[in-house]
C-alpha cells in the first residue's frame, strides 16, 4: 500500500508542471504547445529570412546557416513565450502596445545571442562590426519594427490556428468567440455608418 501513495506523490509534481491555468481554463502541455505555435513559426520564419539575407550578402554557406539558426530558435522561444503569456490573460488580445513592449525586451536579447553566437563561429566580428553599445542600443530600435511585423503577422495567421484548435482548447476557444465578438461590433458600426449615410443623404433630397 506504501508503494502507490509513494508513486502518487511522486507524480503530482509533474502533473503540475504540465498543466497552466488561463482565466479560461486549465490547458496540458500539448495544448499549451499548440498555442505557441503560432510564435514559434513566426520566430522560424525571421531565421529563415535572416539566413538567405546572410548568403545573399555574401557570407559562406555555413556561416549564414549559423546565423539562420542562431536567430530562429531565439526568436521561436521568444514568440513562444508571448503566446503562452497571452493565453495566461497578461496581454490583452490584438492590442499591439504589449507586443511592442515585449519585444522591446526580448529582440536586443534574441539579437544579442545571434550575434554573439555568430561571431564565436565566424571568428571575427561579422555580427557585431561596430561594437556590442551601439549594438544594442540599435536593436532596441529595430524591436519596433519587428513587433510590428509580429503583430501583422499574428493578427492575420493566428486565428486560423485557434479556429482549428477551438474544439480541443479552451483558450483558442475564447480567443475566436473574441475575434468573432470585434467582428460582429465592426459590422454593426459599419452598418450605422452607411445608414447614418443614408439619411443624410435622404435630407439633401428633401432640402432641394
Amino acid at each position: 500500500m506504501p508503494v502507490p501513495r509513494a508513486t502518487e506523490e511522486s507524480s503530482a509534481p509533474a502533473m503540475l508542471q504540465a498543466r497552466m491555468t488561463t482565466p479560461w481554463g486549465t490547458i496540458g502541455r500539448r495544448q499549451m504547445t499548440e498555442l505557441a505555435m503560432p510564435g514559434i513559426a513566426i520566430g522560424v520564419l525571421g531565421g529563415l529570412i535572416a539566413g538567405g539575407l546572410a548568403a545573399a550578402g555574401g557570407l559562406a554557406l555555413d556561416v549564414a546557416l549559423v546565423t539562420c539558426l542562431a536567430l530562429a530558435i531565439p526568436l521561436a522561444i521568444a514568440g513562444a513565450g508571448y503566446e503562452l503569456l497571452l493565453a495566461r490573460g497578461r496581454f490583452p488580445l490584438s492590442a499591439l502596445t504589449p507586443v511592442a513592449l515585449y519585444f522591446a525586451v526580448a529582440f536586443p536579447v534574441v539579437r544579442i545571442l545571434h550575434g554573439a553566437i555568430t561571431d564565436f563561429y565566424a571568428g571575427d566580428p561579422v555580427a557585431v562590426p561596430h561594437g556590442w553599445l551601439d549594438f544594442i542600443v540599435y536593436q532596441v530600435l529595430l524591436s519596433v519594427g519587428f513587433a510590428i511585423g509580429y503583430w501583422w503577422l499574428h493578427e492575420n495567421f493566428a486565428p486560423r490556428w485557434w479556429y482549428h484548435l477551438r474544439d480541443r482548447n479552451p483558450v483558442a476557444n475564447h480567443f475566436i468567440r473574441v475575434k468573432l465578438a470585434y467582428a460582429d461590433a465592426a459590422e454593426e458600426r459599419q452598418q450605422e455608418r452607411k445608414e447614418r449615410a443614408q439619411q443624410q443623404r435622404e435630407r439633401r433630397k428633401r432640402s432641394r
